[in-house]
Formats: C-alpha cells, sequence, structure tokens
C-alpha cells in the first residue's frame, strides 16, 4: 500500500507541476482538483484489461447459462457434483470464472482509493516536499474549498458517487445474463444496498475521495456501455456467419 501511495504521490506531483508550469489556474477549478481529476482518468485507462476480461467473461457466461440450468436439472440433488460440472463446462468452453467476478473491479478500486487516502492524509510525505508547501497551494473544487476536507453539502460528491455508483450496479446486473441466476441474486441485492452505504462512508471523508470514485463510476459506465455495444455488434456478426 505504501508503494502504490508513493507512485499516486509522484503522479500527483508529476500532474500537479506541469499544470502549474503551463497555465494560468483556474478560479473554479484548483490544478490540486485537476490533478486528481486527471489521474482519475489514467487510472480508469490502466485498468481498462481488467474491465474488459470481466465483461467478456461475464457475457460468456450468461451465453452458457443455458447449459448450466441444463446441468442443475440433472445435478442438482449433489450440490458438489454440480460444481465440478459446472466448473469443468465452463473450462471446456474457455470461460474465466475469475474475470466474471462482481468484486474485482470494485476491489481494485478500493486498494486504489486507500493508498489515494494515504497521499491525502499526507501530501508532505507522499506528495510535496513539506506541509507548509502544500499548505500554500489552492485546493478548491467548484463549491469546495479545500478538497482536502469534508463536502460541505449533503447533496454534493458523496451523493454523486452513491448514485454513479448505483448506476455502475444496475448496468453491471441488467447486462449480465450469468447474474440474473437465483445463486446471484443475493449478491446482486448487496450491490444495490452498497452505493447507499458509499453516500454515508463518504460524507465523512476527505472531498478529494468521492471526486475520485464519482469520475471513475462515471468514467466505467461510459466504457461498459461501448463494450456492451461493440460485443453486440460481435455476437450479430458472428449469427451472421454461421447462417451463410
Amino acid at each position: 500500500m505504501t508503494y502504490l501511495a508513493k507512485i499516486l504521490g509522484y503522479l500527483l506531483r508529476f500532474i500537479y507541476d506541469f499544470l502549474a508550469n503551463s497555465s494560468t489556474e483556474p478560479q473554479a477549478v484548483s490544478f490540486y482538483a485537476l490533478s486528481i481529476i486527471i489521474i482519475t482518468v489514467i487510472i480508469k485507462f490502466i485498468t481498462i484489461p481488467i474491465t474488459i476480461k470481466t465483461q467478456k467473461s461475464s457475457q460468456q457466461m450468461g451465453e452458457l447459462q443455458p447449459e448450466v440450468d441444463k446441468l442443475k436439472k440433472k445435478y442438482g440433488y449433489d450440490p458438489k457434483v454440480l460444481q465440478e460440472k459446472t466448473q469443468q463446462l465452463y473450462k471446456e468452453k474457455g470461460v474465466s470464472t475469475m474475470g466474471c467476478s462482481s468484486c474485482l473491479m470494485v476491489l481494485v478500486q478500493f486498494v486504489i482509493l486507500l493508498a489515494l487516502l494515504r497521499v491525502i492524509r499526507q501530501p508532505n510525505v507522499y506528495m510535496f516536499d513539506s506541509q507548509a508547501q502544500f499548505d500554500s497551494i489552492a485546493r478548491n473544487f467548484l463549491w469546495i474549498k479545500d478538497l482536502n476536507l469534508k463536502d460541505p453539502l449533503w447533496y454534493g460528491l458523496p451523493l454523486m458517487t452513491s448514485l454513479s455508483q448505483f448506476g455502475v450496479t444496475l448496468f453491471t446486473t441488467k447486462t449480465n445474463k450469468a447474474q440474473q441466476n437465483s445463486q446471484m441474486a443475493s449478491m446482486n441485492t448487496m450491490f444495490l444496498i452498497m452505493p447507499l452505504a458509499y453516500y454515508f462512508a463518504f460524507r465523512s471523508m476527505a472531498a478529494a475521495l468521492p471526486l475520485y470514485w464519482t469520475l471513475s463510476s462515471i468514467i466505467e459506465i461510459i466504457f461498459r456501455f461501448v463494450m456492451h455495444f461493440f460485443f453486440d455488434k460481435e455476437k450479430e456478426k458472428e449469427k451472421e456467419e454461421k447462417s451463410k
């Protein structure tokens, strides 16, 4: 975690210095806020391979759901045998069940969030040369005077975080046929409740953290929508080729 915090701190400082040396700082959005926004975009692009793997695995498992249902009817009397047969089916079809985990991207984001929290709590250790240097820079973002303090508005970034995460969860579950079986029902309910928990958690945190998470979730929704569109196109092409 310390190593990751050092990397994030170095990148934030590099981006901040680049902005400070190349342009005039806007009044509404500080260079510090822009640095967080830019590094969020960079992180999302770095984690694109994980997102693609998750989406593809989910789609493949969705396509195999009819066969899984047949196995349930045949081996439902023994959960152990059913699990072995299901895993065997996925292996034969080249489907990675690890890549389909709904927790995967959330786990990656939490690790990054914890590292970013370290940077924000100790900017003199991970980002700037001293606390005095950090105190001298502007850290405002629109209605927030200091991103290292919590959002003063109850309907501000924490609420946006909750809504954007709800959007990610809803889009994922609606487009993922593999998550529509009874085994995943309780997990889906949990993921729909989690955005509410995010709101209360981020209410007491530095506003920089919900800024990161909100923007990350928005990018996630856009990217997943684009991937879903292209996957559907690929599926249509495959059907056309098979019908010829």
